[in-house]
């Protein structure tokens, strides 16, 4: 099972804290060799030193790391002058190290790079990889690249996790990288632990993406020349004014439309020449991007969920045996003196004394969350806890282990510590200052651009409405606009749309297929309303009236009507239900086709009942190409007979208690009203329907047509 011990030594003098630290790892494993060894620390340290005094606790040990913005541990907290080294062993537990030198040079292929490095060791590996840790340096680019190949090389079942090699931003010295005992600039170490290795992770971030989003359309490698149809440098000043500078405080958001989130890309060096900025760890071109901004509470309490989920997985999957944080540089400034809230919201949330160990670094090498693939992030904290065999003696609090030299040497190295720590705080406070400078900028542009959008969907509002009250009334004249005015009956339609537009339809067609004895009353209804079920009511309303003043059936014209319908609606799941009658003019005999609309609704005034007429009916219009409609009729209407059509909004409307209008209050106004007129009954039936509704509205189109016999002596409609 795997064993870790952390040593983390706050001392100026390399020699002192390489041996603190060295000697708090021997105590910790209690005489158990590691197999594996990890070192972060600044780079203003003698790193030759170090390495000296580690081979010489662990001489032979595999050792990778790299130089830091600042460590940080459970006995110790975060330091930003402090050596830290993790120490990992166990039975069954194998380790192998490997390295990419020249790394990302110019013209190399860091994919090739990764291959290679692994190809050249992986002979040696003493079992199947369960872990990986990558610590490569990030100032060519090429880290993303090479943690995905390197990722892919040590097969599926493992997990490779890292940080790029880090520095406190007004040190300008070179970033380091380190190879067992070799001090390397431009190289990407990697370790490898074999073994039962249990690990879960996750990731915390606490930015939001902030103003509009623009594509990157000018991309050289690592360097962004062009955003939307600017320079990169002019995205930046759009928001941060004209003499802006790119901050790593402000980076990139990149959206990811596959897993709906974005990754951070943080500049760092531009040109005011071609407008350029270069982001080491690369921007897609095509990408559409953000500007993104840290929200230090949201950031505080994303830490103490992450913590308590990885603190309920270990609980009921293993037991911890410590944990790996790779963490931004830029979260410890904006976090500030809540930074330790990183490593002190795990440490509640694992067994007491399990080992914590991470470090500040420039990018993060991690998968976002479990399943997805390995990028390279920015802005975030990884947080890796592995299982194995737990601590045995909590580790020891406070700021790590004291100091071997003199009282005097003592209080001058805390002195110089002391001025450190004051000059970095001064920086810190200058560049919180300029951030502010630059949130308040970036707000007020955002609030314009609120303000000026919000005026722009007033305006666009406004001309949707009034393209909707042009389309209502091009759609209102295409209804028949007064009674068909045919001898012997007293005929009336009317349709309500639920919203400006419809997908319900009416019409009357005289003398139809070329019958002079005939006459035609059609409703329908198309699924859906609003545009959408307007445009195809249309659509079908020419398709229908092309056809009725052609030769043939009443079947016939329906199913010519379909096959043209089918042909539109391929594959849009919208269809059309039809109910179309053709009316003897002078035998009063009914003669109709019914595709998946509801059946007409007879009431005789002789028996006091309304009833469906039954009859063959067919599927909707615009599903089944060969489908083939019957013919329907019925013995003559007579005087005192009321048939009525609707669409299913009418019976189906529901109130605010969910009960459905349905159709015996339809058949039961039919019986109060059935001697007014058809208007006046069309009229009666809507009135019932919004006594019925109250104030609910309803969520269908609504249309229904009477259809009276008038007595002979009444003359015409």
């Amino acid at each position: 099972m795997l064993r870790m011990a952390v040593g983390h030594a706050k001392c100026l003098d390399a020699d002192c804290a390489a041996r603190g630290a060295a000697a708090s790892c021997r105590d910790q494993l209690g005489g158990a060799p590691p197999v594996g060894l990890l070192l972060f620390t600044g780079v203003g340290y003698d790193h030759n030193a170090i390495l000296d005094v580690i081979e010489d606790v662990f001489p032979g040990v595999p050792l990778v790391g790299a130089t830091s913005a600042g460590e940080m541990s459970a006995a110790a907290g975060v330091s930003d002058d402090s050596v830290l080294l993790v120490a990992f062993a166990g039975d069954g537990i194998g380790c192998l190290t490997g390295v990419a030198r020249d790394f990302a040079a110019p013209g190399a292929d860091p994919r090739r790079q990764a291959r290679e490095a692994f190809e050249a060791v992986r002979g040696g590996l003493p079992g199947e990889v369960a872990l990986g840790l990558a610590f490569p340096d990030g100032g060519r680019g090429g880290a993303q690249e090479f943690g995905q190949e390197l990722a892919a090389a040590i097969g599926p079942k493992a997990l490779l996790f890292g940080g790029l090699a880090g520095r406190h931003l007004a040190d300008r010295r070179p970033l380091r990288q380190f190879f067992g005992r070799e001090i390397c600039i431009h190289a990407a170490p990697f370790l490898l632990l074999t073994g039962d290795i249990p690990v879960a992770f996750r990731l915390s971030r606490g930015w939001r993406p902030v103003g509009g989003l623009s594509r990157v359309t000018g991309v050289e490698g690592t360097v962004v020349h062009r955003i939307g149809e600017g320079t990169a440098l002019d995205f930046y000043r759009h928001y941060l004014g004209p003499h802006a500078e790119p901050a790593t405080e402000l980076p990139l958001a990149i959206a990811c439309e596959k897993h709906k989130d974005f990754i951070l890309r943080a500049p760092a060096f531009y040109s005011e020449g071609d407008g350029s900025i270069q982001f080491p760890a690369g921007v897609p071109e095509g990408a559409m991007v953000q500007l993104a901004q840290a929200d230090r509470p949201e950031m505080l309490a994303d830490i103490r969920e992450m913590a308590k989920s990885l603190g309920k997985e270990a609980a009921f999957g293993f037991t911890p045996a410590g944990a790996l944080l790779f963490s931004c540089s830029t979260r410890k400034d904006i976090l500030g003196t809540k930074a330790e809230e990183e490593i002190t919201q795990l440490a509640a949330a694992l067994p007491p004394g399990t080992p914590l160990a991470g470090f500040s670094c420039h990018g993060e090498l991690s998968a976002a969350a479990p399943g997805l693939p390995l990028h390279l992030q920015s802005g975030s904290l990884v947080t890796v806890v592995l299982g194995g065999e737990p601590a045995r003696a909590a580790l020891p609090l406070g700021d790590g282990l004291p100091c071997p030299a003199g009282e005097v040497e003592s209080l001058e190295r805390e002195i110089r510590s002391l001025s450190r720590a004051l000059a970095r705080a001064n920086a810190s406070r200058e560049r919180l200052e300029a951030q502010k400078d630059r949130s308040q900028a970036l707000m007020r542009v955002i609030n314009r651009e609120i303000n000026e959008a919000r005026l722009e969907i007033q305006r666009k509002n406004e001309l949707l409405r009034q393209a909707l009250a042009l389309a209502e009334e091009v759609q209102r004249n295409l209804l028949p606009q007064a009674a068909p005015g045919l001898p012997g009956f007293d005929i009336a339609g009317l349709s309500l749309y639920s919203d400006e537009t419809g997908g319900d339809y009416f019409d009357f067609i005289h003398e139809p297929n070329e019958d002079k004895n005939r006459f035609g009353v059609i409703i329908g209804d198309v699924t859906g309303h609003g545009i959408a079920a307007a445009l195809l009511m249309t659509t079908a309303r020419a398709f229908l009236r092309m056809r009725s003043f052609q030769p043939g059936s009443l079947a016939a014209v329906i199913d010519d009507v379909n096959k043209l319908l089918c042909a539109d609606l391929a594959d849009s799941g919208r269809f059309m239900t039809l109910f179309y009658l053709a009316i003897d003019t002078e035998k009063k005999r009914l003669h109709w086709v019914r595709a998946g609309h509801d059946p007409i609704i007879l009431y005789d005034a002789a028996t006091g009942l309304a009833q469906d007429i039954p009859d063959k009916g067919g599927p909707p219009l615009g599903i089944v190409t060969e489908a083939r409609y019957a013919e329907n009729s019925a013995e003559g209407m007579k005087p005192g007979q009321v048939a009525l059509l609707a669409t299913d909004g009418l019976w189906e409307a529901r109130n605010a208690a969910g009960e459905m209008f349905g159709k015996d209050r339809v058949r039961a106004l039919l019986g109060r009203h059935h001697g007014e007129p058809a208007a006046a009954l069309v009229d009666a039936v809507l009135a019932g329907l919004r006594e019925f509704l109250g104030d609910a509205q309803p969520e269908d189109d609504v249309t229904l047509v009477a259809i009276k016999v008038l007595p002979d002596e009444e003359g015409t409609a």
